[in-house]
C-alpha cells in the first residue's frame, strides 16, 4: 500500500549479475489519503431516538431534547465536510468530518480520544478543514453508511475501524453522551443508529 506520493508500485522485472531491476508499475497510484470534496459540505441536525439531538456544550458532545425552536440554534447544527477516499483497501460510506460551532462562536469537531477506546471529544477547530489528510486513518475522519432500506445512518471510525459513534446514558439519567462502541462486523447496533434531519 502507498503511504505517500512518492512510493511506486514495482515489479520484479530482472537480475543481471549483481544489480537488481525493477520496472514501476501503475505510476498513476494515489496515495493512501483523503481529499477535501469542495463542493460537498451540507448542514444536518444529527437525531437519536426519544426526540434527542446531538448538541455541543463547551466542548462536550451529548444529546439534549430539543423543540422546534431550540433546533435553531448553532449548537446542534452539524456541518458534514465530504472527503474523497484514495485508500486502496477502501471502506464502505462516505469519508466526512463533522464540525459544529457553539453557542460562544468556537467551531469544534467530532473526534475520536487519544489512548480511550471509547473516547469522543469535541476538538477545538482553530483554522479550516484541511483540504487533505495524508493518511487512512485519522481522528476526526468517519464513514458515514446509509443503513439499507431505510433513511438512518451510523458513523464508523476511519481510527478504530470496528467502532461506531454511539450513544450511551451516563450517571445521569438526563445525560446521553456521544461515545465509540466497538460493533462485530455485520451486526447493526440500535445505539449506533442516527437520523439526519434538516435544519
Amino acid at each position: 500500500m502507498a503511504s505517500s506520493s512518492e512510493c511506486k508500485c514495482v515489479e520484479f522485472a530482472v537480475v543481471d549479475k549483481e544489480d537488481i531491476f525493477f520496472q514501476v508499475e501503475h505510476d498513476d497510484l494515489e496515495s493512501d489519503d483523503f481529499q477535501k470534496e469542495t463542493r460537498k459540505c451540507f448542514q444536518k441536525m444529527i437525531q437519536i431516538k426519544n426526540n434527542r439531538f446531538l448538541v455541543v456544550d463547551e466542548d462536550v458532545l451529548k444529546f439534549k431534547e430539543r423543540n422546534k425552536e431550540q433546533c435553531k440554534a448553532d449548537d446542534c447544527r452539524f456541518n458534514i465536510q465530504q472527503y474523497k477516499n484514495n485508500d486502496i483497501s477502501k471502506a464502505s460510506g462516505i469519508a466526512v468530518i463533522l464540525s459544529v460551532t457553539s453557542p460562544c462562536k468556537q467551531t469544534y469537531m467530532v473526534c475520536c480520544k487519544n489512548g480511550d477506546q471509547k473516547g469522543v471529544s469535541a476538538k477545538p477547530l482553530e483554522q479550516p478543514l484541511p483540504d487533505q489528510i495524508g493518511c487512512s486513518k485519522h481522528e476526526a475522519v468517519f464513514f458515514m453508511e446509509v443503513i439499507p432500506g431505510t433513511s438512518q445512518y451510523r458513523f464508523k471510525s476511519s481510527l478504530r475501524t470496528s467502532s461506531y459513534l454511539s450513544f450511551e446514558a451516563g450517571p445521569d439519567a438526563e445525560l446521553i453522551k456521544l461515545v465509540l462502541r466497538e460493533v462485530p462486523q455485520d451486526v447493526v447496533d440500535e445505539n449506533t443508529i442516527m437520523r439526519l434531519q434538516p435544519c
